[in-house]
């Protein structure tokens, strides 16, 4: 039979365990703490967003159902006739109620996703409506609309979210925004002549006073509206190709492109009716043009990579790596290519591992899918220079978008980076200097920023 001896000599030994668990859990919980109040510190520079100007925001009768955004892309997944609905939000005559019976359905099946969460947590804590139901919809309706005046952007922006600067996509609007807030990019695609209706010829000329009738016209066209883009403010050029076709770009003699060029402006109206395959010529030079413009003037290049907005397209078209010829024939480009390339994110590491000219930007990803941010990031910290990933850009039309998409990245962000520590990877110090690059520092470098 055991001694008593021996009894303690177990109990002490147990209590030693669970003294030495309890201090490395502490450790744990002190090391992730302070981590995640350096990282809420960093007044962040956010990459991306659809914000337009807020006195134009301000005549707009707001509620619920104009601050959906990417919740409705799930409810179109899941269904929804986006047309119908769409003709529902925009009824003059329809009630709230109706707008609300719409929905309702594909709102229950969509609670769990990331895109209903975010804004779900941003209604909650910005108008104090805690969820949104049958019984809260008018409530939150009229604490929307409620806010809906001068200084709500700097509220939600600056004050909530600790967004110092965002850089819009906005169009022409982005230039005339608060400089304290915001800066602007600016969409070059119509010189590709990708989208069907788009006025094309008679636009350029009429928005930058060239007159078009032979491909050089077009191309010193480009010049101008790249030169004016810079006079004007835009801080990059943003294109959003894959939304139409492949990134895939083709070298093409100057011959086919202009071709294709003169076959178009001798039929007012064909582009429309031609594929872009049909147009291919044309597009991958102008889009090399583009590009090489960029380098010109020292300006980043944004590629939309990845995942849609809306439903029913082809993301293999958007895969990154279709870019990765036309990205080595232009070695002087800066490309950042957007959204963590989703869900081609690991393709799109090794991109930027290997070419010096590639920029990663985990704009929309977080909200998209928290998880996939989270190993994106990791692996990012294992593999890239530092300074080669922009942490942060919200991509909405709302700012409570925006604030409940940088309150969910500064929650992956502080995890990622603690659990490096704790693994002991690197030092805390070291973690938050990282931090302060991805969600600062960098964008200010990319975008050429007159910040701190």
């Amino acid at each position: 039979m055991p001694s008593a001896r021996f009894f303690t000599v177990i109990a002490l030994t147990a209590l030693l365990i669970i003294a030495a668990s309890m201090a490395c859990t502490d450790r744990e919980d002190a090391v992730r703490a302070r981590i995640r109040q350096g990282v809420d510190k960093i007044m962040i520079v956010d990459t991306h967003e659809h914000l337009g100007p807020e006195n134009l925001r301000n005549e707009w009768v707001m509620s619920l159902f104009t601050h959906l955004h990417y919740a409705l892309s799930d409810m179109w997944a899941d269904g929804l006739n986006r047309r119908m609905a769409d003709s529902i939000f925009n009824a003059s005559g329809a009630s709230l109620a109706d707008k609300w019976n719409t929905i309702a359905p594909y709102w229950s099946n969509t609670r769990n996703t990331t895109y209903n969460k975010v804004l779900t947590e941003a209604f909650a804590d910005l108008y104090g409506i805690d969820d949104v139901t049958e019984d809260t919809y008018e409530e939150l309706s009229r604490r929307i609309q409620q806010a809906n005046k001068p200084g709500w952007y700097h509220t939600v922006l600056r004050e909530e979210a600790g967004i110092e600067l965002a850089i819009t996509d906005t169009g022409f609007e982005g230039v005339k925004m608060d400089r304290d807030q915001f800066r602007a990019v600016l969409r070059l695609d119509p010189f590709m002549l990708m989208w069907p209706g788009e006025e094309g010829f008679e636009w350029v000329e009429r928005q930058w006073g060239v007159e078009i009738n032979t491909l050089a016209d077009w191309e010193y066209a480009l010049e101008v509206a790249m030169d004016s883009m810079v006079a004007m403010g835009f801080v990059g050029v943003k294109s959003g190709m894959a939304y139409a076709r492949t990134l895939t770009i083709k070298e093409y003699p100057r011959e086919q492109a202009e071709e294709v060029f003169d076959r178009l402006r001798a039929a007012p109206g064909l582009s429309d009716r031609l594929s872009w395959r049909e147009k291919r010529p044309l597009q991958d030079w102008m889009f090399d043009k583009i590009a090489k413009g960029c380098a010109k003037r020292d300006m980043a290049f944004q590629i939309h990579t990845g995942f849609f907005y809306d439903t029913g397209r082809d993301v293999t078209q958007a895969n990154p790596t279709n870019l990765t010829p036309f990205i080595i024939r232009n070695p002087d480009t800066r490309f950042v290519l957007m959204h963590s390339g989703y869900p081609y994110g690991r393709d799109l590491l090794a991109m930027a591992k290997n070419l010096p000219n590639v920029v990663t930007d985990m704009c929309w990803i977080y909200i998209i899918s928290p998880s996939f941010a989270a190993e994106f990031l990791d692996e990012a910290i294992e593999t890239l220079p530092a300074d080669k990933l922009l942490g942060f850009g919200g991509d909405y039309a709302i700012p409570e978008g925006s604030y409940g998409h940088a309150k969910l990245c500064r929650r992956i962000v502080s995890k990622v980076l603690a659990d490096k520590v704790l693994d002991g990877y690197w030092s805390e110090a070291e973690a938050l200097a990282y931090a302060r690059k991805i969600l600062r520092e960098n964008p200010i470098k990319v975008f050429r920023l007159e910040l701190e």
